[in-house]
């Protein structure tokens, strides 16, 4: 995947997409400051902070622009089971098209987004494996949408196979050498 595509709520005017309400969280990740680490690390002149929700939606995650700008993801990701890299991914994908917005129309991003986003290919890989089930995806350039019925999948538990668990540590180095940090 190049560079992700809009999010469908664009800032030119449209209100945002009624969802169902905010639920519970189940997941141990402290979401957001996780949004908020990646907002400041990788888009720094977008302003904060980005607020964050599970939903039952249509898609995997969306962002609606705000301001605040929010990104929602659904209630099937809302599991203890769910890795960070998944989570980070899917933010960095949503955040991508309100940060090239705020940037304005005549300045580049600084970075590709696959510069920026090292795990996703292990991202990808683990909601194929884990929810593939319930989503569908219409062609690569879109998030996946959900369909009915994921409450089965959401009750399944998510080992991690031994290939994922590779693409996992090499995602995992990556990110910590865009973020300049030592492997432990």
């Amino acid at each position: 995947m190049n560079e992700p595509a809009m999010s469908p709520v664009t800032p030119e005017g449209l209100k945002r997409k009624t969802r169902g309400a905010p639920c519970l969280w189940f997941t141990r990740l402290p979401l957001q400051e996780l949004v908020e680490a990646i907002r400041a690390h990788h888009f720094p002149w977008l302003a904060g902070p980005v607020r964050v929700q599970f939903t039952e939606q249509e898609l995997l995650v969306e962002a609606d622009f705000g301001p605040p700008p929010l990104l929602s993801w659904h209630t099937v990701l809302n599991h203890a089971q769910t890795p960070v890299e998944v989570l980070g991914a899917l933010a960095k994908r949503a955040l991508w098209p309100i940060a090239a917005e705020a940037r304005g129309p005549r300045r580049a991003m600084p970075l590709p987004f696959a510069a920026l986003c090292p795990e996703e290919g292990f991202a990808d890989a683990w909601i194929d494996i884990h929810l593939g089930d319930c989503i569908h995806r219409r062609n690569l350039e879109e998030e996946p949408e959900v369909r009915r019925g994921w409450q089965r999948q959401w009750m399944e538990p998510r080992v991690m196979p031994p290939t994922l668990r590779l693409r996992r540590a090499e995602a995992d180095a990556a990110l910590r050498k865009l973020l300049g940090k030592e492997a432990p």
